[in-house]
């Protein structure tokens, strides 16, 4: 209804059905069709479909006003018929120049409200349009479902309030919300979308979702609970802490839902306000203002819904959100080059890395080994991927890892080079400064000059784009204190070995159990699965998963059967879920090269029993050549393309 509302404007009411090239008749059948029910239901004169929708826009507009939108809805009868619905409508351009320059608006914040208020204008149409005759004026409080999409009375009371809060979030059909780190919204959201799905369709969200998170730069300005410490760097670095984990939940939560009208922001200057503006089906509004004492906690932060004015206030966050810098991460997109990596292209970050996309080149990727040396005893860290922290991979265990951003080759570290460098290799400030923006952000700590560059590595995909990864070690304090939110945790060589093998059972068993197979792909995988079976001291199993190859079905699941017999459940402790998370298996990267680049890494840095298996692997023929085999094998494009999963 939006689109064709925003056609019919562009062309003018009075010219809809013109048919002169290259301008054919808008259709805007939707539109239409409304318009006639609506004159029919209330048995008015209106003969053809441009009088039918001028008097269904009219009537809108007017009843609009009435409802508290005054000013929306004068800009959209001077958009769609002037300064009054009596007399001839001037062309459509002349209606738009003269409705910015009313609005004293710069062109991209007039085009970007007229946008939102259109779509806001065509659910309060649908909604008017289809209410019995004599009752558009009829109040919220009295219409049946009225508390799932309507105005919501305005309240004030102390911020902790969340059912509030959640409540407008659920109800609105168009939502900006400006915070400062915006640490507990991820709960709130979580619900509100719950709600209106559980209301509505299973696929509901809001037309628009806007959040703005206050600058990093700026955080050092803002005065809450954390200044009681009298410690301004500890205070900014919680502040750093809370606004990376908020923006990186809220991002990876929203990602899951399949939508695309929600966008996160940087707002580049002190805040003129916080608070939410929330918009509802039936074209109102409602401005839920949060008020701060210095010094305070958020529970004794005070809130003010405000619903007079409203536009001026909306104003206020349109400007917000203009002003403000969208947090769209952009990829670099290239090809390795021996140990250096060649940028050719950038791309979305939201885009690249989709299953079955079949997008060509390579992304850049870095990598963080860390470890600590906890009672004399070396353990390496890894984190463990969940819903909270990772858009990919979850319930796996990795090292810290990402992908190099656009802006650090422009601005490695926040310093702008001169000239964008091409290509660059491990000891170049642009993998450097994404390795140390990956540790800060886990950590809150800055590694300076300690990350250590140690390799390359490669990771084929068979249908989305191949990565290459810039290897970096670091060493973390023992007294460095990680937030629960990085779920990093201490594992063992043993541990990691037992989730590695569990990995390449279930795989094996999963294998056994496809029919669907052509014989080359099924010996492709049995190779590579009995390969890792021989590393993991299982050259029986191996030998089983090779042997399968020319059996029939019956064979193969019997198989199967014997090796799901030694599956055992792997878990991991969830800092944020306070539970045991039932673990998949290692990261990509990390179960490819775990024998070939983390065991020497690890043997280096003195994990315990890693020089033993190292020393172990290297002296056993057997397994020394299934390492080195392996490493051919996952560098094989007709390898991988011809996996059925990923191994």
């Amino acid at each position: 209804m939006a689109e064709e509302l925003a056609e019919c404007r562009q062309r003018g009411l009075d010219w809809l059905d013109r048919s002169a090239p290259p301008q054919r008749p808008v259709r805007a059948v939707a539109l239409q069709a409304l318009a006639a029910d609506y004159v029919t239901a209330r048995n008015l004169l209106a003969s053809g479909r441009i009088a039918q929708i001028k008097v269904l826009l009219a009537d809108g507009i007017t009843e609009m006003g009435k409802q508290g939108s005054a000013s929306d809805a004068n800009l959209i009868r001077e958009l769609f018929f002037g300064s009054s619905f009596d007399g001839t409508i001037p062309a459509p351009g002349e209606l738009l120049q003269s409705a910015r320059k009313k609005a004293g608006e710069s062109e991209a914040r007039f085009r970007e409200r007229r946008s939102s208020l259109l779509r806001s204008f065509a659910q309060f149409l649908i909604q008017f349009a289809q209410s019995p005759p004599g009752l558009a004026a009829e109040t919220d409080a009295t219409r049946p479902d009225s508390a799932s999409r309507h105005y919501q009375p305005p309240q004030t009371g102390f911020a902790p309030d969340h059912a509030h809060f959640t409540e407008l979030l659920a109800n609105a059909v168009n939502a900006t919300i400006i915070g400062i780190t915006n640490e507990r919204l991820l709960a709130a959201i979580r619900v509100a979308l719950d709600r209106k799905r559980e209301l509505g369709p299973p696929d509901a969200f809001w037309n628009s979702l806007r959040i703005v998170f206050l600058g990093e730069s700026l955080l050092h300005a803002v005065n809450d609970e954390r200044e009681e410490f009298h410690d301004p760097q500890e205070a900014l670095r919680q502040r750093r802490l809370e606004r990376t984990w908020a923006l990186r939940s809220i991002g990876v939560f929203l990602k899951r839902t399949h939508s695309t009208r929600w966008t996160l922001y940087d707002w580049p200057y002190l805040p003129v306000l916080t608070g939410s503006l929330f918009e509802f089906e039936d074209g109102s509004k409602l401005v839920h203002l949060l008020i701060r004492p210095p010094r305070r906690s958020a529970s004794d932060y005070l809130f003010i819904d405000v619903n007079d004015n409203v536009d001026r206030f909306s104003a206020v966050f349109e400007d917000i959100v203009h002003r403000s810098v969208s947090d769209t991460m952009i990829v670099p997109v290239g090809a390795p080059t021996g140990p250096e990596f060649q940028c050719n292209e950038v791309r979305l970050h939201a885009r690249v890395l989709k299953d079955g996309s079949g997008a060509s080149g390579w992304l850049p990727m870095v990598i963080v080994i860390t470890w600590r040396t906890r009672n004399g005893k070396v353990e390496a860290l890894l984190q463990l991927r969940t819903e909270h922290n990772a858009a990919r991979e979850e319930n796996r265990l990795s090292h810290l890892g990402g992908h190099i951003l656009q802006e650090d080759r422009l601005r490695p570290s926040g310093r702008p080079l001169a000239e964008v460098p091409k290509a660059f290799g491990s000891t170049h400030e642009t993998p450097l400064s994404a390795a140390r923006r990956l540790v800060r952000n886990a950590t809150g700590a800055d590694p300076g000059g300690d990350l250590r560059a140690i390799t390359t590595g490669r990771y084929l995909y068979p249908d989305k784009e191949h990565l290459f990864f810039f290897v970096f070690a670091l060493e973390l304090p023992e007294s460095l204190h990680i937030p629960r939110q990085a779920e990093m945790h201490p594992s063992r060589l043993a541990e990691l070995l037992a989730v590695r093998l569990n990995q390449v059972l279930t795989s094996a068993a999963s294998l056994c159990a496809r029919t669907d197979l052509s014989q080359r792909a099924f010996a492709a995988a049995a190779e590579v699965l009995a390969l890792n079976l021989t590393l993991h001291d299982r050259s029986d199993l191996a030998d089983m998963v090779l042997g399968l190859g020319d059996k029939s079905a019956a064979d193969r699941a019997s198989a199967g059967a014997v090796i799901s017999e030694l599956l055992a459940a792997q878990t991991a402790p969830s800092w944020m879920d306070s539970q045991e998370v039932l673990l998949e298996g290692l990261a990509g990267w990390h179960f490819r090269e775990f024998f070939s680049a983390l065991l020497p890494l690890y043997a280096e840095i003195g994990i315990d029993g890693a020089a033993d298996l190292a020393a172990e692997v290297e002296a056993d023929e057997r397994k020394r050549a299934a390492r080195d085999r392996l490493t051919d094998l996952y560098q094989d494009e007709h390898v991988i393309s011809l996996l059925p999963q990923d191994l």
